[in-house]
């Protein structure tokens, strides 16, 4: 056989090279698929800006004008004990209306979607808790999520209304633990878990943004009130109080935090800035819970037991303005209405 030339050798140097790092990159250890909501959640922040921007022109809001939009909560019009039902009203206490007629599950943890024309909530109809979402508009109920080893809760969808937060508790959990916050697609697709605290992680709501989220969690066995970013990156402590229990929620504006805290039969609201800062309490005694702000920004409804002292099946929803005034009471039924969140008109009421 004649030699190979030095150019021949060359040239079957360099495809032995190539064959080499061929193989390297088809046998190397595969890269893990990347979670859409995951890349969704790093492009809201990469888009957030350094300083927020200060808007051009104040909207001019009335302040005698009466309260809009429509509030959702949680009623036992059933009577079953843990079959609970979900409510909706008008932010006036007209048109009370019974979504879903209960049975032989629980619906739970009710939300408006921004634009107002569905509900999400939590239900056990097909075993586990899982999110569902009620279409005003038609009626339809559907099953979001297919949770198999985890249980989800209060869920919120995001301001821009392309995702869900919740959180979740593994089978067989503990508290706090297991408990962990998540977030999928609108639809209910493509869940990804965002925490893993030893404190857990429970409650979550939006900012009025979209870039990070409000929850509850642990420190050293204190319930405590944190901001974390979309992407479950750089928490935060925001209270360092005695008596949270979680349900909470944040200001349209994005400035005000809004909680309830104290003792059983003894909690009152309160609002606070984002740094935990300019505590102010709204209420007085008589257990008040599960604050909520109107879409303005103007008001807030909550859950209270003010008008039946210590009974269990005695809470009522209740607005307020947010300086704590003007209190009205909007339901007046039999059993316990709680859990009340607020939302916006949807497109068939305007």
């Amino acid at each position: 056989m004649a030699p190979l030339g030095a150019d021949k050798i060359r040239r079957v140097e360099i495809w032995s090279g190539c064959l080499i790092l061929l193989l390297a990159a088809a046998c190397g250890p595969a890269q893990p698929p990347v979670n859409p909501v995951q890349t969704a959640m790093a492009a809201t922040l990469a888009a957030r800006p350094a300083v927020s921007p200060t808007p051009e022109t104040t909207p001019t809001i009335d302040p005698e004008a009466p309260p809009s939009g429509k509030i959702v909560y949680v009623c036992q019009f059933s009577k079953r004990v843990s079959r609970n039902q979900i409510c909706l009203i008008n932010a006036d206490g007209t048109g009370q209306r019974v979504l879903t007629p209960g049975g032989s599950y629980d619906d739970f943890f009710p939300s408006i979607a921004p634009d107002g024309n569905a509900v999400l909530f939590v239900s056990t109809r097909t075993g586990r808790y899982q999110i569902y979402e009620y279409d005003l508009i038609t009626s339809f109920v559907t099953q979001l999520t297919n949770l198999v080893n985890d249980s989800a809760y209060a869920p919120e969808a995001s301001p821009d209304n392309s995702h869900i937060v919740f959180y979740a508790i593994r089978d067989g959990g503990e508290f706090p633990g297991d408990h962990n916050l998540w977030i999928a697609e609108r639809d209910g697709s493509n869940p990804v878990q965002i925490t893993n605290r030893p404190g857990g992680a429970w409650d979550p709501v939006w900012s009025p943004d979209g870039t990070q989220i409000l929850f509850a969690s642990e420190v050293e066995g204190v319930p405590q009130l944190f901001i974390i970013d979309a992407d479950g990156t750089d928490a935060r402590q925001v209270t360092h109080l005695a008596g949270i229990r979680g349900r909470n929620d944040w200001s349209p504006d994005g400035v005000t935090l809004s909680t309830y805290i104290g003792s059983a039969w003894d909690r009152d609201i309160y609002l606070f800035d984002t740094n935990g800062e300019n505590l102010r309490q709204l209420t007085d005694g008589l257990g008040n819970l599960a604050p909520s702000f109107s879409p303005d920004g103007r008001w807030i409804t909550f859950m209270s037991y003010r008008d039946h002292p210590r009974q269990a099946l005695g809470c009522e929803i209740y607005i307020m303005r947010v300086d704590g005034s003007d209190v009205r009471r909007l339901t007046d039924n039999e059993i316990c209405d709680w859990q009340p969140r607020w939302g916006p008109l949807g497109s068939q009421w305007q």
